[in-house]
């Protein structure tokens, strides 16, 4: 699996699990702003620079980026930020390699039914996602800025191997999180936009009743892929998060439904 790799070899450890139809780019942003830490950002198989690669399933993804984790990080383990699909892969990881995950900070993971307008969405995004065209549509609706990212999402889905992405959508229709949440313990941030979807901002309060060690917070005026919506305010969550578990300026606690 491609890993891009930036920061001190003793810098503290952390990986970035990107989303659906883009790669590890997305992250970049975040990764100039955390020049200290060590950060890993891998494209999943069949995907980006991965492309060679068979993808088999979220669990199949974790189990390889936790084998990655251990032969690449100091102790063998590093914390985990992870968004949209990158939040279920994390929650794969910490529930069967809990020995690899510092802490978890996930954003956008979705819960329970997904309506059918959203499976019609995306079903319409699958059809055009193989054109460049379509691709350039794609990258608007999801408000991924114009420049260098917008051509990295069109180069991703050049790149990436056909029919990976309704492979991956098939299995969280399926199951949208995986089984044994209860059995996390690690200190987790789980996190949505209020302009997210219904699924993602459902996930909030229960994941947070689910997991044994979990914070639940709301970002105003932000939707789904909000590390590039509001980049500042994402990487300053992250660094709180990575440095004392603190809970950012700007970010809301909740404890139950919004």
């Amino acid at each position: 699996m491609y890993i891009y790799e930036q920061g001190p070899d003793h810098g503290t450890p952390v990986m970035f699990l990107h989303g659906a139809l883009v790669a590890g780019w997305m992250w970049f942003g975040q990764v100039e702003a955390l020049a200290s830490y060590r950060c890993l950002i891998p494209d999943y198989p069949g995907i980006g620079h991965s492309a060679g690669e068979q993808w088999i399933s979220c669990a199949d993804t974790a189990d390889k980026i936790a084998s990655i984790i251990r032969s690449r990080c100091d102790a063998g383990s590093c914390h985990i930020v992870g968004l949209s699909l990158g939040g279920i892969i994390g929650l794969h990881l910490a529930q069967r390699h809990a020995d690899v995950v510092r802490s978890l900070i996930i954003s956008g993971v979705p819960h329970g039914h997904i309506a059918l307008p959203l499976r019609l969405l995306n079903k319409a995004m699958l059809a055009l996602y193989k054109y460049p065209w379509g691709a350039y549509v794609i990258a608007q609706v999801m408000a991924i800025p114009a420049g260098e990212s917008r051509e990295a999402f069109v180069d991703t889905a050049r790149q990436s191997k056909p029919g990976v992405w309704q492979s991956v959508s098939n299995e969280i229709y399926n199951s949208t999180l995986p089984a044994g949440l209860e059995t996390i313990s690690l200190p987790t941030l789980v996190v949505a936009g209020t302009r997210d979807s219904a699924p993602a901002r459902r996930a909030v309060p229960y994941l947070c009743q689910q997991l044994a060690n979990a914070t639940g917070c709301i970002v105003p005026d932000v939707g789904h892929q909000w590390n590039a919506e509001q980049p500042e305010l994402f990487t300053e969550m992250v660094r709180q998060w990575l440095a004392s578990q603190r809970v950012a300026d700007g970010l809301v606690r909740v404890d139950g439904d919004f």
